[in-house]
């Protein structure tokens, strides 16, 4: 577990809560499952979403990525993706990278 400094944390805080979570969150999913197709698998759950144009307006992307802090809580499903499903950990750094990307183009937009 990562051990951070009250400075870090405010940092972090700072970033995070100038993020329209509403906006960049299902755009950061969408990208990813637009840009790495075999991801779309890990969402069978979501239907058809092999047609580019409706990822942006499907309801449950739209509602992907709203949850609460992350912490102990989900050491369970950590242990459930690494040793249960042997979720390649590879997958979790395309989202996180779709993430950022968003987020920064977002940034840039309410910058002008």
């Amino acid at each position: 577990m990562v051990k951070w400094t009250d400075f870090e944390r405010a940092t972090i805080k700072d970033i995070f809560s100038k993020i329209d979570y509403d906006v960049v969150g299902p755009a950061a999913l969408s990208r990813c499952l637009v840009v790495y197709p075999w991801t779309q698998r890990y969402f069978g759950s979501f239907g058809n979403l092999y047609k580019r144009c409706c990822h942006h307006i499907h309801p449950k992307v739209a509602a992907h990525g709203r949850v609460g802090p992350a912490g102990p809580q989900f050491a369970d499903l950590s242990v459930l993706h690494s040793e249960k499903l042997q979720v390649d950990p590879g997958n979790f750094k395309i989202i996180c990278c779709k993430f950022y990307q968003k987020r920064n183009t977002h940034k840039r937009l309410n910058c002008t």
